[in-house]
């Protein structure tokens, strides 16, 4: 089956993407979802199933048994992990992935989606930097589904970012939201189908936790804000 390509002049467009109905797109969209997990999974399951191989034929030195364990185990937890984020992806496109609101702290969401996205982000030298006026707020979200996506957003920029560059992630309180925007100077080049697609899928996430999602940006500048509930 092709890769699902969406349109591609309108998905560059920003926000309006967003903002469509997603049911146009529900078949689409699962397909899309479904062969990026396939894809994924490649990788991990390929270094489980090489190592075991290695072990059943006696070719690895006892030495190196502990190596060997911690490649599994780790490789294990990143098939768990995108396994989960399989399920929930299907589940918000298809608008029954399940919501528990409870009040979460602003600046633990930025410094949790901060330290998860630094293997994205260091090896190029792209650093992270927070600023606003939002300390000390409590917006209202999922404690599992939240900050994985507030993570997301942040890694679909970092990953755009220019080598050496600064992702900054400002918030501010407005009436009774909280925008967290997202920004950073980026190479050349427009959003990869992969980050439309996880784009896409955030603004599913979103819509189920109340919040909004929208993107934009000058010329050789990345920008996506999140507006979220404030906790009552």
């Amino acid at each position: 089956m092709p890769p699902i390509v969406f349109d591609v002049m309108e998905a560059r467009a920003g926000s309006a993407w967003l903002a469509r109905d997603g049911r146009e797109r529900q078949a689409e969209l699962l397909a899309a979802v479904l062969s990026r997990f396939n894809h994924d999974l490649r990788t991990p399951l390929n270094t489980v199933v090489g190592w075991t191989h290695l072990l059943q034929q006696g070719l690895v030195d006892s030495s190196r048994s502990q190596h060997v364990a911690e490649v599994l185990a780790r490789n294990t937890r990143e098939q768990t992990v995108l396994l989960d984020e399989f399920v929930d992806d299907s589940r918000a496109v298809l608008g029954s992935l399940r919501i528990d609101p409870v009040g979460l702290r602003v600046e633990d969401l930025v410094d949790r989606a901060i330290e998860r996205a630094a293997p994205i982000a260091s090896p190029r030298g792209v650093s992270c930097a927070r600023r606003g006026a939002a300390q000390g707020a409590e917006v209202e979200g999922d404690e599992r589904q939240l900050p994985r996506l507030v993570h997301r957003l942040l890694a679909a920029v970092a990953r755009r970012a220019v080598a050496g560059g600064v992702v900054e992630l400002s918030t501010a309180v407005e009436g009774g939201s909280v925008l967290l925007r997202i920004e950073a100077p980026v190479v050349a080049g427009d959003w990869s189908d992969a980050a439309l697609l996880d784009l896409r899928v955030s603004s599913f996430v979103a819509s189920l936790q109340g919040a909004e999602l929208s993107i934009g940006g000058a010329p050789g500048q990345a920008a996506i804000a999140l507006r979220l509930p404030l906790r009552a």
